[in-house]
């Protein structure tokens, strides 16, 4: 079985701007795409070292501002899909400002790799309740894949409660390949991406998917590049839980996950679609 390896690729700053206080002038700076270019190299030498592809989420403003990092990592063979264009709240949107931002990511991102570009990742995974109809606006666009919903109820930022938590077509046509979750003290709680991988120890994580494997359900798994390479900013001025949720583990990432690339097989997200059923790059 393969499960996913997924890169949402933003720079630390504006990837955190809508939750904590950030320097007002580091969002779209030279030194952030400075982080973004030395964080990006280092990725894909650690996964060209581990022998594992993946799909990178990532923003369409970099792909018209640094083309040739997108080059780079579709020339290493992994797969280019869509974080949006700004790593900007698509629900805090109206609806002609956010259709805007998923047409102009995938013509960025498609002009700068040479590739179709399949795939849909919502910055933050902000398709709620508040905005489902843009899911049709995806496929509209020519996306063949969603990866946008997080099928939870607590969290403050995103979550659609009583979504299907495994790969599965709407009635769009689209295919939905949400992040992973498990059922936890009577809850549905996110695992194996971003501040949830950090958190769990690794022998939660390698129960956790050799769970999902047993019951053939492929993991969605996720990360930034600055969980696995070493260049990202200290904010100042936080409070201790957005240090906490933040920054916590942040230098532990890599090892645990080259740990799970041992046991378990990791590909991209368009072989594992393919792997059950969905083969939607022909």
């Amino acid at each position: 079985m393969i499960h996913c390896f997924s890169v949402d690729v933003e720079g630390f700053c504006e990837g955190m701007a809508e939750s904590i206080a950030v320097p007002p002038d580091a969002v779209g700076s030279a030194a952030e795409r400075r982080e973004v270019e030395a964080n990006l190299d280092e990725t894909l030498e650690w996964l060209d070292d581990q022998g594992v592809f993946g799909t990178f989420f990532i923003l369409g403003a970099i792909a018209e501002e640094q083309p040739h990092l997108i080059r780079r990592i579709a020339d290493a063979g992994h797969e280019i899909a869509s974080h949006s264009h700004r790593h900007l709240r698509l629900y805090n949107m109206d609806p002609e400002t956010a259709r805007a931002a998923v047409v102009r990511s995938k013509k960025a991102l498609e002009d700068a790799s040479g590739r179709p570009v399949l795939g849909f990742r919502a910055p933050d995974f902000s398709i709620t309740r508040r905005n489902v109809y843009l899911l049709d606006v995806i496929r509209e666009a020519g996306y063949r894949y969603d990866s946008s919903i997080f099928p939870i109820a607590f969290h403050d930022v995103y979550g659609l409660p009583n979504a299907r938590r495994d790969i599965h077509p709407l009635a769009n046509g689209l295919v939905e390949f949400p992040p992973a979750t498990c059922s936890a003290f009577g809850r549905i709680v996110p695992v194996l991406g971003g501040g949830y991988f950090r958190l769990s120890p690794l022998w939660l994580s390698r129960s956790l998917v050799g769970r999902f494997e047993k019951h053939g359900r492929p993991v969605m798994s996720y990360i930034h590049p600055y969980e696995v390479a070493s260049t990202y900013p200290t904010i100042g001025g936080l409070t201790w839980r957005q240090r906490f949720r933040h920054y916590v583990n942040i230098d532990r990432s890599r090892d645990r996950f080259a740990a799970l690339f041992k046991r378990f097989q990791f590909g991209r997200a368009l072989d594992v679609l393919g792997q059950n059923g969905y083969d939607l790059a022909n």
